[in-house]
């Protein structure tokens, strides 16, 4: 309730002058955010197991959770030193491995997961981690009790039989709906971070080389803003979220913005589609984990990835430019 008083006092001190336009606005929504916190979670504070806390989502899930008093058992491979204070302690994580996870749930009101296997890998696939070690963790948080699960997948999960970074999520997506528990999931259409990761390289050579002719959307999401979504959504049942940011462009308009902001003049170059059916083709044959990884890319590189729901403040016309700052 602390942080309900401390915003209703913002915004009498906002709504009482006729000046600040702004702050008005950021009053009325913060207001709307603690309102709705309050109403979905009761004012409760809760135990939360975060599978994934150090990522690049789950580190901003971390400090959201901890923000709004939560106290999280913090569950990863590995640790790291993010800075911050609260209630949490840190347990290490392989999902691969059943009996590792006895005890980690025990006493949570909530599981969220942000799993899955990102990079390339010759060892283990998406089927290992993000379908069967999801479920191993769905296991054992029936096991102990646990009410409500939440899981980040990927948009348009149901629509990608032969991409296994895709089609894994929605395997479990089918586990998770029939566990008996109340589930959320999250559909997020791709970060602004990931996004840029792949530009930049592409930039710095003074080229960018897009898939096909065909003018592809997306919108994707900060994972500040999603992580703030997801834990307003983490006790919700029975709800699938499409979720993205609030600006929607084209890859050509993504690329053209990257080399405005890096200052060079923007050469752009159209692939096939088919290429990368053959790269993915070639890679299988070279067992080299890579085949997931390449299909992957050619799904969002030619599909539109804009989500119904839309969230969040943060620009990423604006995070282009601050990224690519001197």
């Amino acid at each position: 309730m602390n942080m309900l008083m401390h915003v209703l006092s913002h915004l009498r001190f906002v709504l009482c002058t006729n000046r600040f336009d702004a702050q008005r606005k950021t009053a009325f929504a913060d207001f709307s955010r603690a309102v709705s916190k309050i109403i979905r979670h009761g004012g409760k504070h809760m135990k939360v197991v975060l599978a994934g806390a150090y990522g690049n989502l789950g580190s901003n899930i971390f400090k959201e959770l901890l923000k709004q008093g939560h106290e999280v058992v913090a569950a990863d491979m590995i640790e790291r030193d993010l800075g911050l204070t609260g209630n949490f302690t840190f347990k290490k994580l392989d999902v691969t491995k059943p009996e590792l996870l006895k005890g980690l749930c025990d006493g949570a009101d909530v599981v969220i997961t942000t799993v899955g296997l990102t990079k390339s890998s010759a060892t283990v696939t998406n089927y290992e981690i993000d379908y069967q070690g999801n479920l191993n963790l769905l296991n054992e948080a029936k096991a102990a009790g646990v009410k409500n699960f939440a899981y980040v997948s990927v948009i348009k999960a149901d629509q990608a039989p032969d991409v296994p970074i895709v089609h894994s999520k929605y395997l479990f997506e089918q586990e998770l709906t029939k566990s008996g528990l109340n589930w959320v999931i999250y559909r997020p259409t791709g970060y602004f971070y990931d996004i840029v990761k792949v530009f930049r390289p592409m930039i710095e050579k003074g080229q960018v080389t897009l898939l096909g002719k065909k003018p592809v959307s997306c919108n994707v999401i900060s994972t500040e803003d999603f992580a703030e979504f997801i834990v307003q959504h983490m006790c919700d049942n029975g709800k699938t979220y499409s979720i993205g940011g609030k600006e929607t462009y084209t890859y050509e308009e993504i690329a053209r913005m990257c080399f405005e902001a890096a200052g060079k003049e923007p050469v752009i170059k159209y692939a096939p589609t088919w290429l990368f059916s053959v790269l993915a083709w070639v890679n299988k044959l070279k067992k080299n984990g890579k085949e997931a990884i390449i299909k992957f890319s050619k799904f969002t590189l030619s599909n539109d990835m804009v989500g119904d729901t839309v969230y969040g403040d943060m620009s990423f016309k604006q995070y282009i430019k601050d990224s690519f700052k001197a």
